[in-house]
């Protein structure tokens, strides 16, 4: 089984093919080895980055790009977003600002992706 992902192990943001065969992994695409120690936690593993977007007021746009603070577990990503779509964010918002903290008690906080004056 071939999977593609895109590494964030580091600022390159390879395209990641990763082979699945008989318990071994296999990948290519990856520039440096921090490619490789991503592939192998992307497929053990049950978390990942949540992004989405939450309503904004006072602004030409009528949402902002948001994302996890750090890796959640994806049987939580439907709860957080219904969570996330109760809520409305004022304008101005700078990349970086926690949009919510601590989100469902994960230790987590959703922080915004990009300016929005």
């Amino acid at each position: 089984m071939i999977k593609e992902a895109i590494c964030y192990g580091c600022n390159n943001k390879c395209i990641l093919s990763i082979d699945i065969y008989n318990d071994s992994i296999e990948v290519q695409g990856n520039l440096c080895d921090e490619g490789i120690k991503y592939a192998k936690e992307q497929i053990n593993s049950n978390k990942g980055i949540l992004t989405t977007l939450v309503r904004i007021k006072g602004s030409r746009y009528n949402v902002v790009p948001v994302k996890s603070s750090k890796p959640l577990d994806k049987k939580l990503w439907v709860e957080c977003s219904k969570a996330l779509s109760r809520l409305y964010v004022g304008a101005p918002i700078k990349a970086g600002d926690i949009v919510c903290k601590n989100i469902l008690n994960t230790g987590a906080d959703i922080v915004c992706t990009k300016n929005i004056d």
